[in-house]
């Protein structure tokens, strides 16, 4: 547990008129919550409860400071924005609750802009947006309580209460932003047709201790977290699909909310607990944070051996450590 990074690809040819010049109106924005010793060191002491429902920390850092400040021109500014945190999720909104536009989600670009006043981020999701400060005034960006943790917040290392607390305050300069409008339209995508996909699987995530014959010894607290009732065993291929090929992966959730991530292939997302999704996940994406139930159309497009496997998981971190973590196969 530390600090992230972000590695930003960009093949340099990129004529949407979105804001481009780094650090000046395109920033990283990489959200953590830590706890702190009194001498400025991380602290990091799982307890039974903190492995059941993800490590929290009392203090929220933005690439890697406390409160920031962040200068920006008058206009369009774009904010990439990483959930690196073990397992908080953000509700994030501004605190005059201008509205801002999501442009990109962990696969690419969306279809065209899409306005939103508040923005969830699990862990490991990544968003673009834009953000027109156009007015001149400061304003914070803040984030509500997360929700998932419910009456055990108060058991946990903070406090958790229905008040939005501050991220990071944006303050305007008196120079003009180069982008002033918005694109009409970002990447045309065709819809998720589930008529592609050749197969149906099930996973089932499963935060309560497990029943098996694995190991759960070896695992933090002694806890042991599930896929299908099996903890991560890296010798022991779960999987195999067909490379070139898309599959219905219906996720579901036992215990609580889980962010399924998938690495080597992208997802188009079918339903969430049964309802369509909203517009700003329509696009391509690797992470979804699953309340229930989940319908996925997975598109399988890179090769994978059993020597050199693709994982996927729940991107809390400590359910990651306690075995919720499966693999698979392109053949």
């Amino acid at each position: 547990m530390g600090l992230a990074g972000m590695i930003i690809v960009d093949d340099g040819t990129d004529l949407r008129g979105l804001p481009r010049s780094y650090g000046a109106d395109d920033f990283p924005i990489i959200l953590q919550d830590r706890s702190f010793a009194p001498d400025g060191s991380l602290v990091y002491s799982p307890s039974p409860l903190s492995i059941t429902y993800g490590s929290r920390g009392d203090t929220i850092i933005v690439n890697g400071a406390v409160s920031p400040v962040g200068k920006v021109p008058r206009g369009l500014v774009r904010l990439r924005i990483l959930d690196a945190a073990n397992a908080r999720n953000f509700y994030l909104r501004f605190s005059d609750k201008r509205s801002f536009h999501v442009i990109a989600s962990d696969g690419g670009y969306l279809g065209a802009p899409v306005p939103v006043t508040e923005l969830r981020m699990s862990p490991g999701e990544r968003f673009e947006v834009l953000v027109d400060f156009a007015d001149g005034k400061a304003v914070t960006l803040e984030t509500g309580p997360d929700q998932e943790l419910g009456a055990f917040g108060a058991m946990m290392e903070h406090r958790i209460d229905g008040e939005y607390e501050a991220v990071m305050r944006f303050e305007p300069t008196a120079a003009a932003a180069p982008v002033k409008s918005l694109p009409t339209s970002l990447v045309a995508r065709q819809a998720a047709d589930p008529n592609k996909a050749v197969r149906r699987r099930q996973f089932i995530l499963d935060s309560r201790m497990c029943t098996t014959d694995e190991r759960p010894s070896e695992m933090p607290m002694g806890h042991a977290m599930c896929i299908n009732g099996k903890t991560h065993d890296l010798a022991r291929i779960d999987e195999k699909v067909e490379l070139g090929t898309s599959e219905i992966w219906e996720i579901f959730s036992v215990g609580m909310e889980h962010p399924f991530h998938i690495h080597g292939a992208s997802f188009l997302i079918l339903s969430i607990d049964g309802q369509s999704p909203p517009v700003h996940l329509a696009g391509w994406k690797d992470v979804v944070l699953v309340e229930e139930k989940a319908e996925l159309l997975v598109s399988f497009n890179r090769p994978a051996t059993p020597q050199h496997p693709f994982m996927y998981h729940c991107h809390v971190l400590e359910h990651e450590d306690a075995g919720m973590m499966g693999q698979y196969i392109c053949v």
